[in-house]
């Protein structure tokens, strides 16, 4: 149950926000993946000699870098591919809820013969699809760099498997931050909220990642329950994609439930 005509218009009022975060990201990949030097990883390592342990761990880095996927899995996927997701998930759940109701222009919607179920729920999916959209974009384009310039060395499925958990976690922070603007009218409440629990999943990650005496802090954030490196390298995500699609249904579930029954002041 969702509008088109309003999943058309909210696409072209914020098409322009999906593109210069995938224009960044994808700027920062095409850095990242140039910078691999398959003949001597040795010397790509010698990079970080200089930048403390404790800063290495904390930013997701890691030296033990085999081969081009656990490369890419460390250096762009340790922060970067969450971080700046994050950011964009912030900025657009509150334009689509929050922003609407304080700025009035959720009042025009409410004129029109559409419910508030049908208003929110579309809301909610054009947040959860541009999220995906701008993975898929991310994925492919990525796939498509390396084998350009290392043909063959990226092994393709692995790398996949961590787009998917990844998206699914930075969709899990989408829908944290949708769900508060459904619940607030205000924008510094909603960003308030929907920018400071994000916030703190990330520094709570980078700082369980700085020492196994604080590893248990990791526990408490959406973003430290999987490693990068460890999930190209084998390791079984099929469950933690499961309870992060709970997560995104269960918030996306609320904050639909919250949004209709609420008082607005239109």
């Amino acid at each position: 149950m969702m509008s088109f005509a309003l999943f058309k218009a909210t696409l072209k009022k914020n098409w322009l926000l999906l593109f210069i975060f995938f224009g960044v990201l994808f700027m920062y990949a095409a850095v990242i993946i140039s910078m691999f030097n398959p003949d001597d990883i040795a010397q790509l390592i010698s990079m970080l000699d200089a930048v403390p342990e404790d800063m290495l761990k904390a930013f997701g880095l890691t030296t033990a870098i085999t081969n081009m996927t656990t490369y890419l899995a460390s250096w762009l996927y340790g922060l970067l591919m969450t971080s700046l997701p994050m950011v964009y998930s912030i900025i657009l759940a509150n334009r689509l809820v929050a922003k609407a109701v304080d700025n009035g222009s959720m009042a025009y919607l409410l004129s029109t013969p559409n419910s508030r179920a049908k208003i929110i729920i579309t809301q909610g999916l054009y947040a959860l699809l541009s999220l995906a959209i701008l993975s898929a974009a991310l994925f492919g384009t990525g796939v498509a760099m390396c084998e350009a310039m290392f043909p063959g060395l990226l092994d393709i499925y692995a790398y996949l498997k961590l787009n998917v958990t990844t998206m699914l976690a930075n969709i899990a922070v989408m829908m944290t931050a949708f769900f508060f603007s459904c619940l607030f009218n205000e924008t510094r409440l909603s960003l308030g909220f929907g920018s400071g629990v994000p916030i703190a999943f990330l520094l709570i990650t980078m700082l369980g990642n700085t020492s196994d005496q604080v590893k248990i802090l990791k526990d408490l954030s959406i973003y430290g329950w999987y490693d990068p490196v460890k999930v190209v390298e084998g390791s079984n995500v099929l469950g933690l994609d499961l309870v992060y699609t709970g997560i995104i249904a269960v918030l996306f579930i609320a904050g639909v439930l919250i949004f209709k029954r609420k008082r607005l002041p239109l």
